[in-house]
């Protein structure tokens, strides 16, 4: 769902940037589950023809931003791959509120409902993202210059 989440928003705003999606313990080659694609297909966001896949050490290196759904992901990838530590970020840390809700759980196996909640916690943090991939600065207001 971030994937897709983000490239929408870059297309909608004519950013140009290749969003990616890998899992710390995916399995390889499945497709998003039924939910998944409905939750997006409400956003009127096709995610049908995505595939799971495991992060790799190729990925690290060629990404320029990592972003892990919760404090527990960025964790592993920061331990398996430590030259990562500098690009690697929890994708709420920038719009969570003293940390409190920085961890977007996972629906895998939930109601409609929970994947609706997943999509929002991620969509609420996609515009930050955005700034931060493309400004290095992940605030609202951009300094002038």
């Amino acid at each position: 769902m971030a994937e897709g989440l983000l490239q929408h928003l870059a297309e909608s705003v004519d950013v140009e940037l290749e969003a990616g999606s890998a899992g710390i313990g995916a399995m390889e080659g499945m497709p998003p589950s039924r939910n998944s694609v409905i939750a997006m297909q409400e956003e009127g966001i096709d995610i049908s023809d995505q595939k799971s896949q495991m992060l790799t050490p190729e990925m690290v290196d060629e990404y320029t931003h990592i972003f892990g759904m919760g404090l527990s992901h960025v964790e592993t990838i920061r331990e398996f791959f430590p030259h990562a530590q500098e690009k690697t970020f929890v994708l709420r840390e920038f719009i969570a509120e003293e940390g409190l809700d920085l961890n977007v759980p996972d629906p895998i196996g939930g109601d409609l409902e929970e994947y609706r909640l997943t999509r929002n916690l991620i969509k609420e943090a996609m515009p930050s993202i955005l700034r931060f991939v493309t400004t290095g600065d992940p605030s609202e207001t951009q300094p002038s210059t």
